[in-house]
């Protein structure tokens, strides 16, 4: 008698314990930052190729009130590396599940020099054609992210005809 009780003790406290590290494990902080898989393609029927890619973490999606961090990010693309229209990259970004980043291009002018959009002369919020275009983890971890770039010769200036920002790799 004393035997089972014994063991039926020791079951108890066993799982008492299993119990306590199952929970510990599921309230503990993840150290890890939440990544979403990107693949950024640049439409087929741009203008230009991407030179640079930088990225601006705008916090959560529906919160309008966040501090917004208004530094951009060091490039994403591997050094020399380039998105000719038509060709597409992938990337793992660290952007956190609900959260959004905007980004800005630099471009090869079609003369060997790399340009930012925003920092051409011309381009602000007051023409039509400008785009702050986004990256947003929502609905899936992975994302597919396409721009299209065209060049506006009255005004002599390369923008953003188009772009989306869709969940899952297509």
């Amino acid at each position: 008698m004393a035997g089972k009780l014994s063991l039926k003790l020791v079951l108890i406290v066993s799982l008492f314990f299993a119990l306590l590290t199952g929970c510990d494990q599921l309230t503990s902080s993840n150290d890890e930052p939440e990544t979403l898989y990107v693949k950024f393609i640049n439409d087929s029927t741009s203008t230009h190729t991407i030179t640079t890619i930088q990225l601006m973490a705008m916090g959560k999606v529906d919160d309008e009130q966040a501090v917004r961090d208004s530094t951009w990010s060091a490039d994403i693309l591997d050094k020399n590396e380039t998105i000719a229209p038509g060709e597409h990259r992938f990337f793992t970004l660290e952007i956190p599940n609900l959260h959004y980043s905007i980004y800005r291009l630099g471009v090869d002018d079609g003369k060997g020099n790399e340009i930012f959009l925003d920092e051409q002369p011309g381009y602000t919020e007051d023409n039509v054609f400008v785009f702050t275009p986004t990256i947003t983890h929502w609905g899936s971890d992975k994302r597919t992210v396409e721009v299209r770039l065209n060049y506006y010769a009255e005004k002599n200036l390369i923008y953003i005809a188009g772009y989306s920002d869709n969940a899952g790799i297509e």
